[in-house]
């Protein structure tokens, strides 16, 4: 009995030993072949985003989450580059006096999608099919990247990419500035800092950090400056906003690290000297903070 189960567990032991041997034989054979399909795809003229997210879709199971990045990354690149003719299409009169007409009745861009006039329901169903949300500003309707198509993804990715495209939804679900205003509090747009830099610090080796970096120097202009209509001073008065002074005061106790940590501080410290209002030489620390920051990479 023992020698008949003993040789039930040597089948068993060899027959999956047999099918790793296959599997580790075939597995690279059909990625190659995927990435292989995927840069054909992408040298194909007249391709869309959604041609591209088709392929994701149906592929990315079959890769090591190293390709599994390369193939996503391919997507977004695709949406970046498509991203100005999609723009162009919105330019259209017509449509943007609809989009108006919807958006002013029920004043929610989530209505576009069940919208059924000929003119609008074909375009924002492209839209969001080739990976876009329909955004606005300034009284004009325009196409963005929807960075949560991305989240079914994750399971395929390393902790970098997931990390990276966690930090760009945010950016797309809750734009900071809209028609030269700040949409967002003063305290999360320190705490959004602080998560970019996090991110550099954290996967300093990853592909994203370049572009981790530039969204991260557009969050130290708007902390240091705010914005045109939500300046971080009174044009009038020359005082620092109350409720951003009780943010910056408040993220500093935090005793958080690194260096745009550090600018706040050393800005406050400046700001205290001068009694928490703009000054020639508040206004020199900002200005030079700035540079400083955009040729430090």
């Amino acid at each position: 009995m023992k020698r008949r189960s003993g040789f039930i567990v040597s089948l068993v032991i060899g027959l999956v030993l047999a099918f790793l041997l296959r599997q580790s034989l075939f597995l690279p054979a059909k990625e190659e072949k995927v990435m292989d399909g995927f840069e054909a795809l992408l040298a194909q003229e007249d391709l869309t985003v959604a041609q591209v997210i088709a392929y994701v879709d149906q592929h990315i199971k079959d890769v090591s989450p190293e390709k599994a990045g390369k193939l996503v990354l391919g997507l977004e690149q695709v949406q970046k580059e498509k991203l100005s003719a999609w723009q162009r299409r919105y330019e259209d009169n017509t449509l943007q006096q609809k989009m108006a007409e919807v958006y002013q009745r029920n004043w929610a861009l989530e209505d576009f999608k069940e919208v059924e006039d000929e003119t609008i329901g074909p375009v924002v169903e492209q839209t969001i099919a080739n990976g876009y949300k329909v955004e606005t500003a300034e009284g004009m309707f325009f196409p963005v990247i929807d960075y949560t198509l991305y989240r079914k993804y994750y399971g395929r990715l390393a902790a970098d990419l997931t990390a990276y495209f966690d930090l760009m939804a945010v950016e797309s679900e809750a734009t900071p500035v809209k028609d030269a205003a700040l949409m967002i509090s003063w305290e999360e747009l320190l705490e959004r800092a602080d998560r970019q830099e996090r991110f550099i610090e954290g996967y300093n080796s990853s592909s994203q950090v370049k572009p981790v970096r530039e969204l991260l120097a557009r969050y130290v202009s708007f902390a240091l400056f705010g914005c045109n209509n939500t300046p971080l001073f009174s044009y009038e008065t020359k005082e620092m906003d109350p409720e951003a002074k009780q943010a910056y005061l408040a993220y500093v106790a935090e005793e958080t690290t690194g260096d745009f940590s550090r600018l706040i501080k050393n800005y406050l410290q400046v700001l205290d000297a001068y009694g928490f209002r703009l000054t020639p030489e508040v206004e020199s620390f900002r200005q030079q903070a700035v540079e400083a920051w955009e040729n430090r990479f």
